[in-house]
């Protein structure tokens, strides 16, 4: 018996070594994936950052642009442009008709957003 308990005792052991080590390896993993996504991270902050540096380097003789996007009115919808006003970055299901009249002229304008979180804001307020 007493040999039959030490060989139980041993498969034990190194069955509970086994998961320890897969537990191990597992949380290493983890932790090598989380540090290769921070760069990645940076890296996507990077270009704005040189895009900012861009503008300012900018001759002072043209008008700086402080905005991203421009809301504008296209057959009762609202289409929103980035700031050069000619490529489209999103159309909307928004109907002209359905906004608030000063809002309505400030579209028909061409109204200004600075950022996405603004442009963001505007989409969540007045999407059905």
């Amino acid at each position: 018996m007493k040999k039959a308990n030490r060989i139980r005792l041993i498969c034990a052991l190194a069955a509970f070594g086994c998961c320890m080590a897969y537990g191990g390896g597992y949380y290493v993993s983890i932790q090598q994936q989380k540090k290769s996504e921070e760069p990645e991270l940076l890296s996507q902050k990077e270009p704005e950052a040189e895009k900012e540096e861009e503008q300012s380097a900018a001759p002072s003789a043209a008008k700086p642009v402080n905005y991203e996007f421009v809301l504008c009115e296209e057959e009762g919808y609202v289409i929103v442009y980035y700031a050069d006003k000619e490529t489209v970055y999103d159309t909307t299901d928004i109907r002209l008709e359905d906004l608030p009249a000063n809002l309505q002229q400030e579209i028909l304008e061409g109204k200004e957003m600075s950022s996405q979180r603004e442009l963001y804001n505007f989409l969540e307020s007045y999407s059905s």
